[in-house]
């Protein structure tokens, strides 16, 4: 499917704790959205920096979670310095 939309729509059920599943993401297409790699949406998520949920082996990015953090300015963290040996 070229479009990142899911053609599958649940709706919460009262008194249920169903998901929606067009709020939940893949960690790739979270990556897409944010700008990194899988890896580092999966480390978000295990921090809590993004909102997400563990279905065994597989994450699930709240996409809100996801484009909220995509538009925070970030500042990446300092560059790896170059030895001053000589050899």
């Amino acid at each position: 499917m070229a479009s990142s939309e899911s053609p599958v729509k649940m709706k919460k059920v009262k008194g249920s704790q169903h998901l929606v599943l067009d709020e939940w993401i893949t960690p790739a297409e979270a990556a897409e959205i944010i700008g990194v790699t899988p890896y580092q949406v999966r480390h978000l998520a295990r921090v809590g920096i993004v909102e997400a949920r563990k279905f065994g082996r597989a994450w699930m990015i709240k996409r809100e979670s996801a484009q909220t953090y995509a538009a925070q300015e970030r500042h990446p963290g300092p560059k790896p310095q170059e030895s001053s040996r000589t050899e």
